[in-house]
């Protein structure tokens, strides 16, 4: 009985371990300078927007909210982080998520790509209760022909959490967000 104790010890803890928290110490308006705010006026579209940290009983969370429009070629708003994993050995992103029930992105970007239409795309879909999401990497959609199919996990360098591609009232909550 203590072996088996141990051993579900021993694989939480290294679960932990292998792990990239993204959400790290999330409990301030300190922490949104990590976080940057972009919406598709930055090539003309009218989409508007705000992320803010705010808390759900004990936990806080980023909420991703606005008005998204595909007029004037637009139709996004995102929050992104930019960082270095430095490590080859993830294979995913694992987040816990809710919102108004649409489809929301995670969009990557690599060191490989250099202009800002070019990403790595991952589709979830949200309720309004919070659920578990495991995207694969090799399961992302690159956004333009030319760019490689896959990237590895050492070639990350930001993260964003994005409402896309339709007129709508996005409105999304992250608890957690983590490489796995």
């Amino acid at each position: 009985m203590k072996f088996h104790f141990f051993l579900i010890l021993f694989f939480i803890l290294v679960n932990k371990i292998n792990a990239m928290d993204l959400l790290q110490n999330i409990e301030s308006e300190n922490s949104l300078k990590k976080w940057e705010f972009v919406s598709d006026k930055v090539m003309g579209g009218i989409s508007e927007g705000k992320f803010e940290i705010l808390k759900d009983k004990k936990n806080n969370f980023l909420r991703l909210s606005g008005i998204v429009s595909t007029e004037n070629n637009g139709g996004f708003i995102q929050i992104r982080t930019n960082f270095d994993v430095n490590k080859e050995n993830f294979n995913g992103i694992r987040i816990k998520a809710r919102g108004l029930p649409s489809e929301y992105f995670i969009h990557i970007r690599t060191s490989f790509l250099l202009l800002p239409w070019q990403y790595y795309s991952g589709k979830f879909v949200v309720s309004e209760v919070w659920e578990d999401h495991e995207i694969l990497f090799e399961d992302f959609e690159k956004s333009n022909f030319y760019q490689p199919s896959l990237f590895s996990s050492s070639d990350i360098k930001s993260i964003g959490f994005v409402a896309f591609g339709k007129n709508f009232e996005p409105q999304l909550d992250i608890l957690k967000a983590e490489l796995f």
